[in-house]
């Protein structure tokens, strides 16, 4: 008796096609071995690994070094869909298309279809009368393909079709007490085959573990259960690995729809779903095989399982997991593969994942080689800069103003990369890791990066939820932040808000935020810049106990006090260039003087030969470590991985009302604002509103005054509201951006907040009006002929153009570079609102005013409600000129507010690419 079996994959690529059963895995790369051979230098020898899973079909890049491309984007896992086409390699790489059909029946790869892929490549695989009997056992899982030869043309020009497969053998009984070991596999060479290590070319490897690794509360590898150890047959190099025969149906593992979890960022499963296969749990739970105790690992990261081409990892996390410097959502490892969780680093040896040893963790560190830094217009900004700091010890970086300093700082933060040269921290290159180093890195800028509205608190909290990993429950954030604001002395401080803080103690708040993440490389800019000599000692003592706590810290300062607490100097002399490089008592010896304002004249005056000195004394003292050969070019910032999109969204639309409220004049003049409006609006002389005025009354264009007030204080409303926010918080959003934050998720958060506030100040502004001077009474134009209607649809129109006016103050934020440029645009900005509106100066059909009222959002507000309210039948002798736009008529309606939608939208777009851009 039948079933239905699961269904054939072909692959197509190069003009050829190959058909794959569902009970094996196939493997597609640069080995000559692999089931889908492509000979391009840009493929890894295992590129892609295609498996049938959860009645799908999966596809997931081996850790590859130049990736695969779904519709141009890298991606890791995705699930393969009929007709679907991807480029591996490069976005413009080779062209694989796969086509999923059905089968008739369950396949165990009978002989006749071992002669049809014997047809195709008899170098590949043993003839049905050749193979060894496998009594009556299925085929390897990895070994036994069902492959169509190449269509061959027929007469006449066409194709012949593949036949179709053939009734399979019966399936012999299970055995209960044993496994079975698997039928020999269908190739030349009588061993499993099993993928040769992956060589990469452009991204580099980590390698060998380099001496120096630090590791975050590190505990006990390990816990042994009473399974067999993962090295006894994990590893198909050193023997056929005993696996039960997999038939089409059963699952090989409990791998999640990882496409979808990428894309639509849902949690990570849970360890219930982890299948018995799994050789060991990794995460920060304490139920698991291999407990990572650091912030960033979530509570069940990833797992290894065994399956026929080896031992797999597989993520299931939110912060990632990284192989060799690689994010990936599976890989099968290799020996001695590296593994990077959170800020601990792994070694894959005998089936499982061992840490690195403590005893390696001394000598490793910053290692700054050879690096130059150009800009586009070719100004030299670094010239030749080399610096080697080890774990435990604290550098400054001196030099006059223009030297470079910051330049170098943000370059050894990732944030810029070197024309030439490398930055390495842990062994690990910090422009081509990027992306697993991130978290090892802290930041903290010359400008306060917490919100000064705040209590220090409360600014952590909220950090703590963009920046660790979204399993870590409240209780965890909390202790976190505890323990940072312990360590910064800050506990008593904790319910302060930050603007009541001391100059050194909001440095101290700044340095808390990178804590939080756990840090092993720690850069600060400028932290003692503006306070006293008091605060400044405060500072340094601070951090010097950090660096004393194993990290490396790297402080840019022009403060020249207490560099004593300091184990090395880096002085930089104009140009970018090296004058001194040493303990901070031996700069006089070099230098010829203790004087620092000698030294710094000395050096200005002659950088060349402050530089000439320095590499003279070096040689003659051998401590110039030069590299071996020119730095490969690194390569591009991998995108920071965050965390999901509406979690962000969510905590800083949180934080903005909290900010919004905190500020008490600032919300206190938001909450009068459209009572002031209002009651402006009725200044108006008149009472007839918005009704046909009588032919005696006066004014007879009290309704057009009252629109030419209502709707150009909606636009002041909307753009008091956030003109003033994005730039004060630049240096905030920068770092956080830098951190994982989405640009997205920032904008629709803050988009969120603010529309919600101009909504409200709308909604007040036109009752006022409303009740004091009645609805409109010629009936709403698309809501329908009652005075409810007829309001709402002026509600509509107001708060419409409170939310484009809301976004217009956004654009401007992003434009300016300081709070004092804020002011004059503001006024410009309401002016053009006032004047532009149509209501209260002639704009149609004259030259330039016509046009630039397009982009104001009064314009097409005040046409709107001018519609609702039938303008043209109240007042039809006004001194304005009928306008086409405010007809009383359901289109011209739809027009207008269709316009606030699109000056909203084009106000947002603009907003995101300014800010996108901003580093």
């Amino acid at each position: 008796m039948r079933r239905p079996a699961a269904p054939v994959l072909t692959i197509r690529h190069d003009g050829s096609q190959l058909s794959f059963a569902a009970s094996r895995e196939v493997v597609i790369g640069r080995d000559i071995n692999a089931d889908v051979f492509i000979p391009d230098p840009r493929i890894s020898r295992t590129h892609l690994i295609v498996r049938f899973d959860q009645d799908r079909w999966l596809a997931i890049d081996n850790g590859s070094v130049n990736g695969t491309y779904v519709n141009g984007y890298r991606t890791p896992v995705f699930d393969i869909h009929d007709g679907q086409s991807i480029n591996v390699g490069n976005p413009e790489g080779p062209l694989l298309t796969f086509e999923i059909e059905p089968q008739q029946a369950e396949t165990n790869c009978p002989p006749q279809m071992r002669s049809m892929r014997d047809a195709h490549s008899p170098t590949q695989a043993l003839s049905a009368a050749e193979a060894p009997p496998n009594q009556g056992q299925p085929p390897s899982p990895r070994h036994g393909p069902t492959r169509q030869p190449t269509k061959s043309p027929a007469p006449g020009g066409a194709t012949t079709a593949p036949p179709r497969p053939l009734p399979p053998t019966p399936k012999p009984p299970q055995p209960t007490t044993q496994l079975r070991t698997p039928a020999p596999p269908a190739h030349p060479v009588d061993q499993p085959r099993t993928p040769p290590p992956r060589t990469p070319t452009s991204a580099l490897p980590l390698g060998t573990p380099p001496e120096q690794r630090t590791v975050v509360h590190p505990q006990s590898p390990a816990r042994s259960r009473s399974t067999p150890h993962a090295g006894d047959d994990a590893r198909p190099t050193a023997r056929p690995e005993a696996t039960p025969p997999t038939v089409i149906g059963s699952t090989t593992g409990a791998v999640s729809n990882l496409a979808t979890r990428f894309v639509d960022f849902v949690k990570p499963r849970s360890s219930t779903q982890i299948n018995a296969a799994a050789v060991a749990t990794i995460g920060r739970a304490a139920d698991n095989d291999i407990v990572v105790s650091d912030v960033l690992a979530s509570r069940q990261h990833a797992t290894l399982v065994r399956t026929p081409l080896g031992t797999e990892i597989r993520d299931n996390s939110i912060n990632g997991t990284f192989v060799n410097g690689t994010r990936v959502g599976s890989a099968i490892m290799t020996e001695d593969d590296e593994v990077t969780i959170g800020n601990v680093d792994f070694i894959f040896r005998d089936g499982t994942l061992v840490r690195s040893s403590e005893a390696a963790t001394r000598t490793g560190g910053l290692q700054v080689r050879d690096v130059r830094y150009v800009v586009d217009n070719g100004k030299q900004l670094l010239d030749d800069i080399s610096l080697t700091a080890r774990p435990g010890t604290l550098t400054a970086i001196v030099g006059g103003s223009g030297a470079g300093k910051s330049t170098l700082a943000r370059l050894i933060a990732g944030y810029a990369t070197p024309t030439s040269g490398s930055v390495s921290f842990e062994g690990h290159d910090i422009h081509a890791d990027y992306a697993s180093l991130r978290s090892r890195i802290g930041m903290v800028p010359q400008d306060d990066v917490v919100h000064r509205q705040l209590t220090v608190n409360q600014a952590l909290s909220y950090a703590a939820e963009l920046r660790l990993p979204p399993d870590t429950s409240k209780a965890d954030r909390a202790k976190v932040v505890a323990d940072v604001l312990e360590e910064l002395d800050l506990t008593k401080h904790a319910d302060t808000r930050v603007d009541k803080l001391s100059g050194g103690q909001r440095k101290r708040a700044s340095v808390a935020l990178e804590m939080l993440t756990g840090p092993s490389l720690l850069i600060l800019d400028e932290p003692t810049s503006g306070l006293d000599p008091a605060l400044d000692c405060q500072v340094m003592t601070i951090l010097r106990r950090l660096a004393d706590a194993g990290r490396v810290v790297i402080v840019v300062t022009h403060m020249l006090s207490y560099l004593d607490v300091c184990d090395q100097l880096l002085l930089v002399a104009p140009g970018g260039k090296t004058a001194y490089c040493g303990p901070p008592d031996q700069i006089g010896e070099a230098m010829g003087t203790t004087n620092w304002a000698k030294i710094f004249t000395q050096v200005g005056a002659d950088p060349e030969e402050a530089n000439r000195r320095f590499l003279a004394r070096s040689k003659a003292q051998g401590r110039r470590q030069r590299s071996a050969a020119p730095a490969d070019e690194p390569a591009h910032l991998g995108e920071p991985v965050h965390t999901s999109l509406r979690r962000q969204i969510s905590t800083i639309a949180r934080r903005q009302v909290r900010l919004v409220i905190s500020d008490r004049a600032y919300f206190v003049f938001l909450a009068l604002l459209p009572f002031i409006m209002g009651a402006l609006a009725l200044t108006v002389p008149g009472s007839g509103g918005f009704q046909i005025a009588a032919p005696d009354a006066l004014p007879p264009d009290e309704s057009a005054q009252l629109l030419a007030l209502l709707l150009p204080a909606a636009g002041f409303m909307g753009t008091a509201l956030t003109i003033r926010d994005l730039v004060g918080e630049r240096a905030i959003f920068q770092r956080e951006q830098a951190v994982g934050l989405s640009t997205t998720a920032y904008l629709l958060a803050k988009t969120s907040v603010f529309c919600g506030f101009a909504i409200l100040q709308s909604a007040i502004v036109t009752a006022i009006v409303v009740i004091d001077r009645g609805a409109p009474t010629q009936g709403a134009v698309v809501l329908g002929h009652s005075s409810f209607a007829a309001t709402f649809e002026l509600f509509m129109a107001v708060a419409a153009t409170c939310v484009a006016s809301a976004l217009l103050g956004l654009a401007i934020s992003s434009l300016v570079r300081s709070s004092e440029q804020i002011m004059p645009l503001f006024v410009v900005a309401v002016m053009a609102q006032l004047v532009l509106c149509g209501g209260t100066v002639p704009v149609t059909d004259r030259f330039g005013l016509d046009q630039m009222s397009i982009a104001v959002p009064s314009r097409w507000g005040y046409a709107a409600a001018a519609s609702t309210v039938d303008l043209n039948t109240l007042v039809p002798d006004a001194l304005i000129p009928d306008d086409k736009l405010w007809q009383h008529t359901s289109s011209v309606w739809l027009l207008d507010m269709s316009m606030l939608v699109a000056l909203s939208l084009l106000y947002g777009g603009f907003v995101r690419w300014k800010i996108r851009l901003a580093r």
